[in-house]
């Protein structure tokens, strides 16, 4: 009977032993859970805050309330407001992104803002002819800068060729590419998608591409024109099209907008066209 109680105690100092063992990690294992349960919620609120802050902003821009778009101009740039969200104070700056210009064939491009910024440009140099006079080249210069303060990848580049213009294959120079010439009925359209390694721009650098076309139209003082995007990011910019070098503000109203809750800063670029329509250029969080 003494041996059976012996051996019952020693069982419970064994039960003991392992089960403070195992309690100190489990508690520690649910404290570490319940901190990052913790930690994942205050994120996914000041996400939703953010988000909830970016779409009141866009709201104040499409429809100019408080008169925002009419206060903001080149001697005010940048305005500044506070808004209540989740019981969170938000500041929101929103400032007018600069369109590309060009004059006298020398590319003006805006001060370096914050996040991914492109822009690009093109220009359709003077012809240049052919040894028996019969055809026109046309050089056509794509000109992407990066003003931004985060590298890209460009994905590809879209060439809309004028009606009268034809392609030069094996003329484009720049990175690989595999172009993809497509007949559009009353004119051609153009795909440059570069291969991998896509090519890569570093804030404050400018990559210039080029390819030909050529037509038979008399020139005389008849212009040609073209349209297009380039692709990086999962974002598309419109190509501003020139002639000779000549160039004018985009038609779309860009905007920069900076939304900050705690420590997540949510960056925005942002354009309303002339029909009102918004259209998200870059988004990025840090």
């Amino acid at each position: 009977m003494n041996k059976q109680r012996g051996s019952a105690f020693l069982l419970v100092l064994v039960a003991l032993a392992l089960g403070s063992m195992l309690i100190t990690p489990t508690m520690q294992y649910i404290y570490t859970g319940l901190n990052e349960t913790k930690i994942s919620r205050e994120q996914m609120i000041k996400q939703n805050t953010a988000d909830s802050a970016l779409e009141y902003a866009l709201w104040q821009l499409k429809y100019n309330v408080d008169g925002i778009t009419t206060d903001l101009s080149e001697n005010n740039p940048s305005s500044t407001s506070v808004i209540n969200i989740n019981g969170i104070e938000v500041p929101i700056t929103t400032e007018i992104s600069p369109s590309p210009e060009s004059g006298d064939e020398q590319f003006v491009f805006p001060a370096s803002q914050s996040g991914i910024h492109i822009t690009a440009a093109m220009s359709i140099l003077p012809p240049r002819w052919s040894k028996s006079g019969q055809k026109a080249y046309l050089t056509h210069m794509i000109v992407v800068y990066n003003y931004g303060t985060s590298a890209v990848h460009l994905k590809s580049i879209f060439e809309s060729l004028h009606p009268d213009l034809m392609y030069v294959p094996g003329s484009f120079d720049g990175p690989s590419v595999t172009v993809t010439n497509t007949n559009a009925g009353d004119h051609w359209e153009l795909l440059f998608g570069f291969d991998q390694p896509l090519p890569k721009i570093e804030p404050k650098q400018t990559l210039v591409f080029t390819f030909t076309a050529w037509t038979k139209k008399d020139m005389g003082d008849y212009e040609f024109s073209g349209s297009g995007w380039v692709e990086y990011a999962a974002f598309s910019e419109t190509i501003q099209e020139t002639y000779s070098g000549t160039s004018g503000p985009s038609s779309v109203g860009l905007y920069d907008i900076t939304i900050e809750v705690g420590g997540y800063t949510l960056l925005v670029n942002m354009g309303i066209t002339d029909t009102g329509d918004v259209v998200i250029r870059s988004y990025q969080i840090e």
